[in-house]
């Protein structure tokens, strides 16, 4: 019987010592992502419809803040939703400061788009925008304008708060 209590004693001490270690190196790793990159997820909030990520995300000129959500009946999409004084930044293109949804796959150039208006304000996102172009000519550019207007036509003309990120 001691035995046994020792065994399970081992045991539970090797389990504790195994999720700490586990939440450690996700801390870690979580750390640099967010050194590394300015993004920061700072909460997660599950709810009926889906989850909601709330996210901040900095460059060297600004900080934006915004909620992705994912909803249940949409899994293939973010809902994009500024708040706070993302919805008035200068450094921001309008298409930034309301509501919009994405294809997840459109996640990275989402994600990399923000980076170039936090970093570089309007006016040097758009040039490093069209050098990156001249660059790339060969792969898909996203056109935000044209995607809005897809999506109001598609929707029987109704206009709506949403935008939607379409390559083209």
């Amino acid at each position: 019987l001691l035995v046994k209590d020792e065994s399970i004693e081992r045991l539970e001490q090797h389990r504790k010592m195994t999720e700490t270690s586990t939440d450690y190196n996700l801390r870690e790793k979580l750390k640099t992502v967010q050194e590394v990159t300015g993004f920061n997820v700072e909460d997660v909030v599950a709810e009926d419809e889906g989850v909601s990520y709330m996210c901040k995300q900095s460059g060297s000129s600004s900080t934006a803040s915004y909620v992705l959500t994912v909803f249940d009946d949409m899994p293939n999409e973010y809902q994009y939703t500024p708040y706070g004084e993302t919805t008035s930044m200068g450094s921001l293109p309008e298409y930034f400061k309301e509501p919009m949804s994405f294809e997840r796959a459109s996640a990275s150039m989402f994600f990399w788009r923000m980076c170039d208006h936090l970093h570089h304000g309007p006016q040097e996102a758009g040039a490093a925008a069209e050098l990156k172009e001249d660059r790339r000519d060969s792969q898909p550019q996203p056109d935000f304008a044209s995607a809005k207007q897809e999506k109001e036509k598609a929707t029987g003309g109704s206009t709506t708060e949403t935008t939607a990120l379409a390559l083209h």
